[in-house]
Protein backbone atom coordinates (compact mmCIF):
# COMPACT_ATOMS: atom_id res chain seq x y z
CA UNK A 1 0.00 0.00 0.00
CA UNK A 2 1.32 3.65 -0.89
CA UNK A 3 2.49 5.54 1.81
CA UNK A 4 -0.17 8.36 0.71
CA UNK A 5 -3.12 6.10 2.12
CA UNK A 6 -2.09 5.26 5.06
CA UNK A 7 -4.02 7.32 7.16
CA UNK A 8 -7.10 6.60 5.13
CA UNK A 9 -7.18 3.04 5.84
CA UNK A 10 -6.45 4.10 9.56
CA UNK A 11 -9.61 6.27 9.42
CA UNK A 12 -10.97 3.72 7.77
CA UNK A 13 -10.23 1.31 10.12
CA UNK A 14 -11.73 3.17 12.89
CA UNK A 15 -15.08 3.75 11.21
CA UNK A 16 -15.51 -0.27 11.25
CA UNK A 17 -14.40 -0.48 14.74
CA UNK A 18 -17.49 1.83 15.22
CA UNK A 19 -19.83 -0.48 12.65
CA UNK A 20 -18.84 -3.27 14.72
CA UNK A 21 -20.07 -1.44 17.93
CA UNK A 22 -23.69 -0.35 16.18
CA UNK A 23 -23.64 -4.22 15.39
CA UNK A 24 -22.98 -5.16 18.54
CA UNK A 25 -25.80 -3.14 19.88
CA UNK A 26 -27.96 -3.60 17.48
CA UNK A 27 -28.26 -7.42 17.81
CA UNK A 28 -28.55 -6.65 21.65
CA UNK A 29 -31.58 -4.79 20.87
CA UNK A 30 -32.94 -7.39 18.28
CA UNK A 31 -32.75 -9.76 21.36
CA UNK A 32 -35.40 -7.88 23.11
CA UNK A 33 -37.56 -7.44 20.07
CA UNK A 34 -41.18 -9.79 20.06
CA UNK A 35 -42.62 -9.87 16.50
CA UNK A 36 -46.27 -9.98 16.96
CA UNK A 37 -48.34 -12.92 15.39
CA UNK A 38 -52.15 -12.75 14.47
CA UNK A 39 -52.71 -16.36 15.97
CA UNK A 40 -53.79 -16.34 19.72
CA UNK A 41 -52.20 -12.52 20.84
CA UNK A 42 -55.32 -11.01 20.35
CA UNK A 43 -54.32 -9.01 16.94
CA UNK A 44 -56.29 -7.96 14.09
CA UNK A 45 -55.05 -6.83 10.61
CA UNK A 46 -54.94 -2.99 10.42
CA UNK A 47 -54.90 -2.61 6.89
CA UNK A 48 -56.79 -4.79 4.20
CA UNK A 49 -53.92 -5.46 2.66
CA UNK A 50 -52.54 -6.83 5.75
CA UNK A 51 -49.54 -5.31 5.72
CA UNK A 52 -48.86 -4.70 9.66
CA UNK A 53 -50.93 -5.74 12.73
CA UNK A 54 -52.46 -3.46 15.56
CA UNK A 55 -53.68 -4.68 18.76
CA UNK A 56 -57.85 -4.89 18.79
CA UNK A 57 -57.80 -4.00 22.33
CA UNK A 58 -56.25 -0.49 23.76
CA UNK A 59 -54.44 -2.65 26.38
CA UNK A 60 -51.49 -3.59 25.04
CA UNK A 61 -49.05 -6.70 26.77
CA UNK A 62 -45.79 -5.66 28.46
CA UNK A 63 -43.81 -6.79 25.14
CA UNK A 64 -45.92 -5.10 22.97
CA UNK A 65 -45.03 -1.56 25.28
CA UNK A 66 -41.46 -2.60 25.00
CA UNK A 67 -41.76 -3.24 21.21
CA UNK A 68 -43.01 0.83 20.61
CA UNK A 69 -39.65 1.69 22.25
CA UNK A 70 -37.29 -1.08 20.36
CA UNK A 71 -38.28 -0.97 17.26
CA UNK A 72 -36.96 2.75 16.85
CA UNK A 73 -33.72 1.71 18.41
CA UNK A 74 -33.63 -1.51 15.76
CA UNK A 75 -34.43 1.65 12.84
CA UNK A 76 -31.75 3.93 14.31
CA UNK A 77 -28.88 1.00 13.96
CA UNK A 78 -29.88 0.16 10.90
CA UNK A 79 -29.70 3.44 9.81
CA UNK A 80 -26.25 3.83 11.34
CA UNK A 81 -24.62 0.66 10.19
CA UNK A 82 -25.54 1.77 6.40
CA UNK A 83 -24.35 5.64 7.48
CA UNK A 84 -20.90 3.95 8.54
CA UNK A 85 -20.36 2.37 5.29
CA UNK A 86 -20.97 5.06 3.17
CA UNK A 87 -18.67 7.48 5.61
CA UNK A 88 -16.11 4.78 4.59
CA UNK A 89 -17.29 5.32 0.96
CA UNK A 90 -17.07 8.76 1.13
CA UNK A 91 -13.26 8.53 2.46
CA UNK A 92 -12.03 6.63 -0.14
CA UNK A 93 -13.99 8.53 -2.84
CA UNK A 94 -12.15 11.61 -1.65
CA UNK A 95 -8.70 10.39 -1.18
CA UNK A 96 -8.51 7.77 -3.75
CA UNK A 97 -11.07 8.04 -6.95
CA UNK A 98 -10.67 12.20 -5.77
CA UNK A 99 -14.77 12.04 -7.27
CA UNK A 100 -17.09 13.34 -4.23
CA UNK A 101 -20.32 12.78 -5.65
CA UNK A 102 -22.68 15.16 -5.56
CA UNK A 103 -27.01 16.32 -6.34
CA UNK A 104 -29.78 14.36 -5.41
CA UNK A 105 -28.56 11.07 -6.36
CA UNK A 106 -24.89 11.29 -4.84
CA UNK A 107 -26.02 8.19 -2.06
CA UNK A 108 -26.47 5.79 -5.39
CA UNK A 109 -23.42 7.40 -7.72
CA UNK A 110 -21.18 6.56 -4.66
CA UNK A 111 -22.15 2.97 -4.75
CA UNK A 112 -22.19 2.76 -8.53
CA UNK A 113 -18.42 4.42 -7.82
CA UNK A 114 -17.63 1.64 -5.50
CA UNK A 115 -17.84 -1.39 -7.75
CA UNK A 116 -17.26 0.31 -11.18
CA UNK A 117 -14.13 2.74 -10.76
CA UNK A 118 -12.47 4.46 -13.52
CA UNK A 119 -9.68 3.26 -15.50
CA UNK A 120 -6.61 3.04 -13.38
CA UNK A 121 -8.02 3.20 -9.97
CA UNK A 122 -9.26 -0.04 -8.16
CA UNK A 123 -13.03 -1.19 -7.28
CA UNK A 124 -14.20 -1.43 -3.89
CA UNK A 125 -16.61 -3.91 -4.03
CA UNK A 126 -18.04 -6.41 -6.88
CA UNK A 127 -21.59 -5.27 -7.61
CA UNK A 128 -23.32 -8.33 -5.84
CA UNK A 129 -22.34 -6.70 -2.34
CA UNK A 130 -23.63 -3.27 -3.41
CA UNK A 131 -26.94 -4.94 -4.19
CA UNK A 132 -26.82 -6.38 -0.69
CA UNK A 133 -25.89 -3.05 0.56
CA UNK A 134 -28.73 -1.44 -1.70
CA UNK A 135 -31.77 -2.06 0.65
CA UNK A 136 -30.32 -0.70 3.62
CA UNK A 137 -29.65 2.47 1.66
CA UNK A 138 -33.04 2.59 0.70
CA UNK A 139 -34.29 1.79 4.72
CA UNK A 140 -31.91 4.85 5.63
CA UNK A 141 -33.67 6.83 2.95
CA UNK A 142 -37.40 5.82 4.30
CA UNK A 143 -36.27 5.81 8.10
CA UNK A 144 -34.86 9.31 7.33
CA UNK A 145 -37.08 10.77 5.60
CA UNK A 146 -39.84 10.49 8.31
CA UNK A 147 -41.14 7.71 7.68
CA UNK A 148 -39.62 5.63 10.00
CA UNK A 149 -42.69 5.32 12.38
CA UNK A 150 -44.31 3.51 9.84
CA UNK A 151 -41.54 0.63 9.89
CA UNK A 152 -41.93 -2.96 11.25
CA UNK A 153 -40.13 -4.29 13.41
CA UNK A 154 -40.69 -7.71 11.81
CA UNK A 155 -40.03 -5.91 8.72
CA UNK A 156 -36.50 -4.64 10.11
CA UNK A 157 -35.59 -8.36 10.58
CA UNK A 158 -34.98 -9.51 7.67
CA UNK A 159 -32.19 -6.44 7.09
CA UNK A 160 -31.12 -7.08 10.89
CA UNK A 161 -30.30 -10.76 9.76
CA UNK A 162 -28.19 -10.21 6.96
CA UNK A 163 -26.02 -7.31 8.84
CA UNK A 164 -23.66 -10.13 10.54
CA UNK A 165 -22.83 -11.71 6.97
CA UNK A 166 -23.14 -8.40 4.14
CA UNK A 167 -20.72 -7.05 7.23
CA UNK A 168 -18.30 -10.06 7.20
CA UNK A 169 -18.28 -9.24 3.16
CA UNK A 170 -17.71 -5.48 3.30
CA UNK A 171 -14.83 -5.70 5.54
CA UNK A 172 -13.30 -8.49 3.79
CA UNK A 173 -13.61 -6.47 -0.03
CA UNK A 174 -12.31 -3.51 1.94
CA UNK A 175 -9.46 -5.57 2.98
CA UNK A 176 -8.63 -6.84 -0.39
CA UNK A 177 -8.84 -3.30 -1.62
CA UNK A 178 -6.29 -2.12 0.67
CA UNK A 179 -3.97 -4.75 0.05
CA UNK A 180 -4.67 -3.66 -3.90
CA UNK A 181 -3.49 -0.25 -3.68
Amino acid sequence: MKEQYKELKEDVLDEQKAIDETIERLLEIKDNFHPQRPEGHGLVPNKPEGDGWASDSPSHSQSQRQDYLTEPAMGTYLMNFYNGIENILKRISKEYYLIIPKGNSWHKELLVLSYSASEGKIAIFDQGIVERIVPYKNFRHRFVSGYGFQLKGEKMLELINDVGPLWGDVKKAISGFFDRL
